[in-house]
């Protein structure tokens, strides 16, 4: 029979062992949900469901992982737990040892939540610092005798039903041999494994940000497993920013930013923004993320082959900034910035990855009066997209993939064009009186750059790929793709028109990085010579209802400032704790950039005359004159008076940046 392999003496012991695991964990997180919750909170019961079976996951992952010690004893050949009792006893003492050591940072996890409400990270290491006090403080705050008999009489318990599961099964002799039930026995074993680790059939694996799906702590707090999430927060242990060259270039960055009440003692940053307009009724405000869009695919800038009339149209009857950086090529470095104001300069992955620094105040959180969306085609489990959001913006819905009733395209979820179809549905029915905030964030314009068959009349053109790669094209299929996202874009403004929201709406639209595209010929010579193609995007403010003056803004800035200045347009009062600037209020314009794509990699701040880039591996850096028929030759040693100025601004936003990743709490 092909069950027959379900009598796999390994098989039974490992499940068994999986399942007691798993059946205990549970139990702990019962026990915490008892300990700490607030019977006087009105906590959702499904938002309190949803958490146990998100905690049952994490913790079913957890089980796994301590499994993998006797899982390679069992399975090594000739000397294994099924034919060594010797082996059966060192599996007993590593379990064991693995039993007591998680029970023991459960109950280090349970104090610490006791003690600050939150569960234990990286940070808590801090508390060991002084270890006698941190003793003493928790013999006379707890009942320390009853918790470590209580710890004691678990870890026995847990200890004996896995003994008592080995004995009753590898001590036993074997009673099936075939070939064929061992590898069905290792397929079936294999498929529990791994989707136990994945924690989910979804395309994004199960992260800690899917905790923070609630707005209430609690609720987060129950979702996770404490052990799993320790281990999370230790990849960003290290506190990536130096206090003393902060203070050294604070009074620059003060000035620069233009600090109220600087203090370079406290590090103040803030700055109270009055509005000096009226307005009888809040703008809405729409930012459109746009993917890979890089300011060379804009026809306004001479592309020869017309890829964004739309854009092309909005940018002439609006604002439009031709000298606009992003400072990282990474959409969700790109992302972040756009929330935080601070460029996500974090040298461990990305700083939305980083459960740290997870808690960063935004003018988005100023536009009190506003109802708030964030719209995206696919899941926002994404670089942890979710936890940013719903962390930090406690009153902005956060709409995504499953949210939708539309055909998911690829591995991005819907098309773009039924993206806006969706939040133009959001945006028309919505309150009329009671202004809206809304983030729509494409994707469609990145491999595998598909086209849906529902596309509103869209036709693929095909061009030569040689005069393509002339316009900063590498393929057909990029092109067609970006001709899609105008597309897209057009549709939705066709949609927009007929809504009454639309005379009230400030529609902003930027592209989140450029790609490593092919010279395009119609471009300065500085946008290929130097990279800067990649870092170089469109940004284009429209308010067609609303008296915003047209024309072209040729200050140099950077994605922080992109909130204060929609702020600034939209006439509220705002505080500004970051790195962003109002650019209308701002000529004396520059943008930080660091730059991979031109060896080596850099920091560095250029402005509409020179360029500077300072070395990340620290061997020197180079100065480039951007009006020069040849900015990529380095004009270090012939513009020396210029120099100090230029560098001092990099390591400034650069350190200022840095710190604040860490002190821009909401």
């Amino acid at each position: 029979m092909p069950l027959k392999f379900m009598h796999s003496r390994r098989l039974k012991y490992l499940l068994g062992t999986l399942i007691i695991s798993w059946f205990f964990f549970i139990v702990l997180r019962i026990v915490f949900y008892f300990l700490f919750n607030d019977p006087a909170a009105e906590t959702s019961e499904n938002e309190i469901k949803r958490a146990f079976w998100m905690g049952a996951r994490f913790d079913l992952r957890l089980s796994i992982l301590l499994t993998f010690p006797i899982l390679i004893l069992s399975m090594l050949p000739v000397i294994n737990m099924g034919r060594s009792s010797r082996v059966r006893c060192v599996g007993k003492w590593i379990y064991g040892i693995l039993i007591i050591g998680t029970v023991f940072f459960y109950a280090a996890d349970f104090g610490h939540y006791a003690y600050l409400q939150q569960r234990a990270d990286v940070t808590a290491i801090s508390l060991l610092e002084n270890p006698l006090i941190s003793a003493q403080m928790v013999w006379e705050s707890y009942p320390a005798v009853w918790f470590m008999i209580i710890i004691v009489g678990i870890c026995v318990a847990w200890i004996k039903l896995h003994n008592s599961l080995m004995n009753s099964t590898l001590a036993c002799p074997p009673k099936y041999r075939e070939l064929s039930h061992k590898v069905l026995g290792v397929l079936f074993g294999g498929m529990i494994y791994f989707f136990s680790l994945w924690g989910t059939f979804a395309q994004y694996a199960l992260f800690w940000s899917d905790a923070f799906f609630s707005r209430d702590p609690f609720v987060s707090a129950l979702a996770l497993n404490p052990v799993l999430y320790f281990y999370d927060t230790t990849t960003f242990s290290e506190l990536d920013f130096d206090e003393e060259k902060v203070r050294e270039y604070y009074p620059m960055m003060s000035e620069w930013l233009g600090v109220d009440s600087p203090n370079a003692e406290d590090l103040n940053f803030v700055r109270s923004v009055q509005s000096d307009l009226e307005s009888e009724r809040p703008s809405n405000i729409v930012i459109i993320f746009m993917e890979s869009v890089g300011l060379n695919r804009m026809g306004l800038m001479g592309n020869p082959f017309d890829p964004t009339p739309t854009l092309d149209q909005l940018a002439n009857n609006g604002l439009f900034f031709p000298n606009f950086y992003v400072p990282w090529v990474s959409t969700s470095r790109s992302v972040f910035t756009m929330v935080t104001g601070i460029p996500d300069v974090a040298r461990f992955k990305t700083s939305s990855r980083n459960p740290l620094i997870r808690d960063q105040y935004s003018i988005i959180s100023q536009f009190i009066d506003h109802d708030k969306y964030y719209m995206i085609g696919g899941s926002a489990s994404w670089a942890n997209i979710r936890s940013l959001i719903t962390y930090n913006l406690k009153d902005m819905d956060l709409i995504e993939l499953g949210d939708f009733d539309r055909p998911r395209v690829d591995v991005w979820g819907i098309s773009d064009l039924d993206l806006f179809r969706e939040a133009n549905d959001q945006f028309s029915q919505h309150d009329p009186e009671k202004p809206f905030f809304a983030i729509i964030q494409t994707a469609g314009n990145h491999r595998p750059y598909s086209i849906p068959d529902d596309n509103a009349g869209f036709e693929i053109i095909e061009k030569d790929e040689g005069a393509l790669r002339k316009a900063g094209f590498k393929s057909s299929g990029q092109y067609n793709a970006m001709r899609f996202l105008d597309h897209s874009i057009g549709k939705f403004m066709e949609m927009a028109k007929t809504e009454d929201y639309f005379e009230n709406t400030i529609f902003v639209l930027f592209g989140d990085h450029g790609n490593a595209d092919p010279q395009a010929e119609h471009m300065p010579v500085d946008d290929y010579a130097l990279r800067l193609r990649s870092y170089n995007v469109p940004f284009i403010i429209y308010g067609p209802g609303l008296g915003i003056d047209h024309g072209t803004i040729g200050t140099v800035c950077g994605l922080p400032d992109l909130l204060p200045t929609i702020a600034g347009l939209s006439r509220i009062d705002y505080t500004n704790k970051t790195l962003g600037r109002d650019v209308l209020k701002n000529e004396n314009g520059m943008a930080f950039v660091v730059n991979k794509k031109i060896s080596p990699s850099s920091y560095g701040v250029l402005d509409s005359d020179y360029y500077l880039r300072i070395f990340r591996n620290g061997s020197g850096m180079e100065f480039h004159d951007l009006n020069s028929p040849d900015p990529a030759k380095d004009v270090l040693f012939e513009k020396e008076e210029l120099i100090t100025h230029y560098e001092r601004m990099t390591l400034g936003i650069l350190e200022t940046a840095k710190y604040m990743l860490y002190h821009n709490r909401n």
